[in-house]
C-alpha cells in the first residue's frame, strides 16, 4: 500500500512541477536579470529614407553602440537602474520597479537599398534617431 501511495504522490508532484514550469516561463521568465531588455522602436518610411526612433530614456550617450551592416541595424547599450538622490547612510526600500535597466540590444532587419555610407544618428531628449538614406531603385 505504501508503494501505491508513493507512486500517486510522485505523479502528483510531477504534475505540479509541470504547472509551475509553465506558469514561470509564461509570466516570470522575462524578469531574469541575465536576459537584458529590448527598447521600444518606431520605424518610419519616408520618400527617400527610413527613420528609426529608439526610446532610450535615462541611457547615457557614451553607453550607446550603433552598428550598421548590410541588412542589419544593431543598437546595444546599458542603462543603470534609476535611483533617487539620497544620503550615504539613508536606507532605501524599492516598492515597485517597472523601468527596465541593465544591458539592452535591439536588432532591426534593413532593406538592401540602405546607403551605408550616408547613415546619420542623433540622440536628443532620451530618443535615439537613426536616419537611413535609401539608394535609388534600379
Amino acid at each position: 500500500m505504501q508503494t501505491a501511495q508513493r507512486d500517486e504522490f510522485d505523479l502528483l508532484a510531477g504534475q505540479i512541477n509541470k504547472i509551475f514550469d509553465h506558469v514561470w516561463h509564461q509570466h516570470f521568465s522575462v524578469f531574469s536579470p541575465t536576459e537584458g531588455w529590448s527598447p521600444p522602436v518606431n520605424l518610419y518610411r519616408l520618400a527617400n529614407r527610413l527613420e528609426v526612433c529608439v526610446d532610450l530614456a535615462g541611457v547615457e550617450r557614451k553607453s550607446i553602440d550603433v552598428r550598421v551592416e548590410p541588412g542589419r541595424l544593431t543598437i546595444r547599450g546599458l542603462r543603470a537602474a534609476p535611483e533617487p538622490p539620497r544620503d550615504a547612510d539613508e536606507v532605501m526600500r524599492i516598492l515597485t520597479m517597472e523601468i527596465d535597466h541593465g544591458s539592452f540590444c535591439r536588432v532591426l532587419k534593413l532593406p538592401e537599398r540602405v546607403d551605408l555610407a550616408r547613415i546619420e544618428s542623433e540622440y536628443k531628449n532620451g530618443l535615439l534617431w537613426v536616419r537611413l538614406p535609401l539608394r535609388e531603385a534600379g
